[in-house]
């Protein structure tokens, strides 16, 4: 047990501290939030499928003006920004140092104005190249 207050932040490796399991105590409230990092890429342990998240808003992206801005930050909101993991062999770094992001393929989806069908065609075999 360690005693927090308000505003107090705690750092720990979740594989010594933590395991799996529900939360099944009912004599306190819990007023924190925890965030596991499992990488110094602040990479969290829990996956969100950005793959269904992006289908889902793609056309609503596509047919919606938005500020740079905007369409910037529903981007960054949407899908993953970092290249790993990723097969080297099956998905190579052309035309820069890293594979491209989900993030990238968005972009270049929403400027070439490819349709919802395509976007998720081009999405499957961006996935399908990352596997091992």
């Amino acid at each position: 047990q360690l005693p927090l207050k308000k505003g107090d932040g705690l750092f720990f490796n979740p594989a010594l501290f933590h395991a799996a399991g529900n939360n099944v105590t009912q004599d306190h409230v819990r007023t924190a939030n925890l965030l596991q990092v499992s990488s110094a890429f602040g990479k969290t342990m829990e996956k969100v499928n950005h793959v269904k998240v992006m289908e889902a808003i793609y056309s609503t992206l596509l047919s919606k003006p938005l500020s740079d801005e905007q369409r910037q930050a529903v981007v960054a909101a949407s899908g993953e920004g970092y290249s790993f993991p990723t097969n080297l062999d099956t998905d190579p770094p052309l035309g820069g140092l890293v594979p491209k992001t989900q993030q990238q393929l968005l972009l270049e989806a929403l400027q070439q104005g490819w349709s919802a069908d395509e976007f998720s065609r081009q999405l499957a075999n961006h996935e399908s190249k990352r596997k091992a």
